[in-house]
């Protein structure tokens, strides 16, 4: 049988986990420590946790994956491939059943993004995802991590400078002198910078009502434009891909520089 996974995949995640009897395979190539404490507090204590990933230091230093949680696998008596070129996210279960899924071994990917995959337990093609999981460990371009590999590493990221977090600032259109509406405003041009000095007026959500109030004032900016709502949802879009605004929902839009 198939199963489509479209929702949070993380309950059904540590549940397989839990009720594996021999082993959990897992493969993905960003992975974080609280994940894999999940997994092994939630797995028997026999049951081996194998890992293929990959080994970027720039992502350890920056945080997207956290090479401790390749230690903790192999200090919990698991083992640690690393595929340099690695993209696919697959779990395999006491090799009798699988997930293929865009997420991660992140709480991000399992709970919070967006995400689609497929659960798989029909035995033969589990066993094909097998051979390819196999295939994987016996690359001769695949390394097998040691301890002693986790240690360089941590001995590294340690003399690397720590990086700053980036504070954005933090907008407010309420009110229309504000410096960093004006600065914002200043790197818009024509319908973008019109539309988002107009969105001052609205709460921090607003709906597709507004839409037709926006198009109108600007009626006198661009009379010969005789589809300005359509040309508002066009900008809308635009400034949803700036970061400025973001669709909640159907109909529901958010300002982004409050």
């Amino acid at each position: 049988m198939t199963e489509i996974i479209t929702d949070s995949f993380y309950d059904s995640f540590i549940n397989m986990c839990a009720t594996s009897k021999m082993s959990i395979k897992l493969c993905a190539p960003f992975v974080k420590g609280n994940v894999i404490d999940d997994i092994l507090l939630a797995k028997r204590a026999k049951v081996k946790v194998h890992l293929i990933t990959k080994m970027n230091l720039k992502n350890f230093h920056n945080k997207a994956s956290d090479v401790v949680a390749l230690k903790k696998v192999l200090l919990n008596g698991g083992s640690v491939f690393n595929c340099s070129n690695l993209h696919a996210k697959v779990y395999i279960f006491d090799d009798s059943r699988c997930a293929i899924t865009s997420a991660n071994l992140t709480i991000s990917g399992l709970r919070k993004n967006i995400e689609c995959g497929v659960m798989i337990d029909d035995l033969p093609s589990v066993g094909k995802i097998i051979d390819f999981y196999d295939d994987i460990q016996m690359r001769n371009d695949v390394g097998r991590i040691s301890n002693k590999n986790i240690i360089e590493i941590q001995g590294l990221l340690e003399r690397l400078p720590q990086i700053t977090p980036i504070k954005y600032p933090q907008f407010d259109i309420s009110a229309g002198s504000d410096k960093n509406v004006v600065s914002i405003a200043r790197n818009l041009t024509g319908w973008k910078r019109d539309v988002f000095l107009t969105l001052g007026q609205f709460e921090d959500e607003f709906t597709t009502a507004e839409i037709a109030v926006i198009a109108e004032q600007l009626r006198a900016h661009y009379p010969r434009n005789n589809n300005r709502e359509a040309k508002v949802r066009q900008i809308l879009q635009q400034l949803r891909d700036l970061g400025l605004v973001e669709f909640v929902n159907p109909g529901v839009y958010k300002k982004l520089w409050i």
